[in-house]
């Protein structure tokens, strides 16, 4: 088992909000772009954009955007708001035992990596590739990887590895010793 330590714990949150989820291209290179959980950056032949996550969520709640492309922001969406969830979990639990919490953060994060990963195959189908364009989710291995090290890590423990022997039951000694 794996030495937890909290601040870099949160560092490793907050490192999934800021690097980006995936790298796409739409279409036949018509555009192209990053994703982040918070906003995506677009470059197409029209010009260049910042979309930040409410402004997609205006764009399916007004028509603009349906169908796979929704289906896919609101997918995103979720993963976003996991990881919010994640991240607010372990700041609300921060000073209480590490055991009782690690495994509903664990599960936050990973269901975050799968609404990302549902999100892309969504969009672009099941091998990132389609009409729609292609998508390579470089950040979603990482939230999995996250996931995999808050569950698989302990608090430091200050025994030094003392306190894993078993304690000797009664003081007789067993047939065959010569004391």
């Amino acid at each position: 088992m794996y030495r937890i330590n909290r601040p870099f714990l949160a560092s490793l949150l907050a490192l999934t909000l800021v690097l980006p989820v995936n790298i796409y291209c739409i279409g036949n290179v018509l555009g192209a772009g990053l994703q982040f959980p918070l906003f995506r950056y677009q470059q197409t032949y029209l010009g260049t954009s910042l979309i930040f996550l409410t402004r997609d969520l205006d764009y399916v709640t007004t028509g603009i955007l349906a169908g796979r492309t929704a289906l896919s922001i609101c997918l995103g969406v979720v993963g976003t708001l996991l990881l919010i969830a994640a991240i607010t979990f372990l700041i609300i639990r921060w000073q209480e035992e590490y055991e009782a919490a690690r495994k509903i953060l664990s599960l936050l994060l990973a269901g975050a990596g799968v609404a990302y990963l549902a999100s892309c195959v969504a969009q672009y189908g099941p091998l990132f590739h389609g009409p729609a364009g292609f998508c390579i989710p470089i950040g979603v291995p990482l939230i999995f990887g996250v996931a995999w090290w808050a569950y698989n890590a302990g608090e430091d423990d200050e025994s030094g590895g003392a306190g894993d022997l078993p304690e000797p039951e009664s003081d007789e000694v067993p047939s065959g010793d010569s004391r």
